[in-house]
């Protein structure tokens, strides 16, 4: 928030956090915490011959967009010689490294919203990573609701700052004098463009003022945001030009868009017996199934082993077939194009050959901060997950954000 701002003016595989808490001024959970850091961006902006301010903002697509209030990079949109440097957050409570530039997308003055788009590193190099963003509630939050707001305020030198608090009022979007969310979680200057989650890890809203309110001999410092209705009014107009932004805001894939998949064909003349692991040693008692000639499997991780294959049908079900039988080829493994075969309202089920944990689940689409943060928790074969989100192509593979 920069000193003099106005107060109110004239946003795989992806886990779901379910968390309801109902005290405020909270410290957010462990599986919580690391996913608010990821998205929260440290915004700088520099102006020849001026002092240069800060502000804060979140990443709202895997690209780098950038979401945050207007008033803090309103230079970068009237002055072609200012520069945008953004850092993005690790950690709650540790400061955060500038480590890119960005340039203005859209913005939208009354209501005190701006768009940026991360474009290179300090030196002119494009980005060559995809970045951990929040997802957009799918509907407003209520008062009472705790919510939580992040921000780098300009006294804390560089440290990502967190508090949370209950909704106190929320006014309507007729108009940018009443339309904002108004909380007791504390936001100070420096904080104004940074967003403000739910309990699920949602965004909710921009911070874009703080006032103090004395109630009896109380003094309350209120929060002020910006609420969903601007913000995807905002992030609609930009998407009209921006098709990767638009992508990250609507589950319908490109209709282009095809994979690459290793399969195989059942081409024994009999067909072949289809088996839980891979050995004849135990007869018929590890034959899960005996699939006609012609039958098509899906190859998974490792794929072949001492000629037997790993397969998977579309049941999620997962067995071996021997590729040959004494003077017999039983099994034919063939590289082709598909299309996702999920989709969102339905169920999955991880495809891996071992009880143990071997499907990473993460914050967001790719491997952006890939550290220990990032990843929510590893799922073993045979855990079935329901399809909530999706498709999102990142790093060339296919992501799904489940529960």
């Amino acid at each position: 928030m920069r000193h003099g701002s106005i107060l109110f003016g004239s946003i795989s595989l992806l886990l779901t956090t379910w968390l309801l808490t109902a005290c405020a001024s909270v410290t957010p959970t462990a599986s919580l915490a690391p996913q608010l850091a990821h998205t929260t961006a440290r915004i700088v902006v520099t102006c020849p011959g001026q002092e240069g301010h800060a502000g804060s903002g979140v990443v709202v697509a895997p690209e780098g967009y950038v979401l945050t209030a207007y008033h803090v990079v309103q230079e970068a949109f009237t002055q072609a010689s200012c520069t945008v440097q953004v850092g993005i957050g690790r950690r709650v409570n540790e400061p955060v490294r500038l480590t890119y530039r960005a340039r203005p997308v859209a913005h939208d003055s009354a209501m005190d919203l701006a768009l940026l788009l991360i474009v290179s590193d300090l030196i002119g190099r494009a980005p060559d990573t995809t970045f951990p963003y929040a997802a957009l509630a799918p509907s407003p939050p209520e008062v009472g609701e705790v919510v939580h707001v992040l921000g780098f305020p300009s006294l804390s030198e560089g440290i990502l700052a967190y508090d949370s608090d209950t909704i106190i009022s929320e006014g309507s979007c007729q108009s940018a004098d009443t339309c904002w969310l108004l909380t007791e979680a504390f936001a100070s200057w420096g904080s104004s463009g940074g967003p403000v989650f739910d309990d699920r890890g949602r965004l909710v809203g921009i911070t874009v003022g703080q006032r103090s309110m004395v109630v009896g001999d109380v003094e309350h410092h209120i929060t002020a945001a910006r609420p969903l209705p601007p913000i995807q009014t905002l992030l609609v107009r930009a998407a009209k030009t921006a098709t990767h932004l638009q992508a990250t805001l609507t589950v319908t894939p490109p209709a282009n868009v095809q994979i690459d998949e290793w399969q195989a064909e059942v081409i024994g003349p009999l067909g072949a017996n289809w088996r839980s692991e891979p050995s004849t040693d135990k007869g018929r008692k590890t034959v899960i199934d005996v699939l006609p000639r012609g039958a098509i499997l899906h190859v998974i991780p490792p794929g072949r082993w001492q000629g037997w294959w790993a397969t998977a049908d579309n049941q999620g079900r997962i067995g071996w077939i021997k590729e040959r039988a004494t003077n017999v080829t039983l099994l034919r493994a063939f590289l082709t194009t598909v299309t996702p075969r999920l989709s969102v309202g339905t169920s999955a089920v991880v495809t891996c050959l071992t009880q143990a944990p071997c499907a990473h689940v993460r914050f967001s689409p790719g491997y952006a901060a890939s550290n220990d943060e990032a990843v929510v928790g590893s799922l073993p074969g045979g855990t079935r997950v329901d399809v909530l989100e999706g498709p999102y192509y990142v790093e060339r593979l296919v992501w799904w954000r489940v529960r």
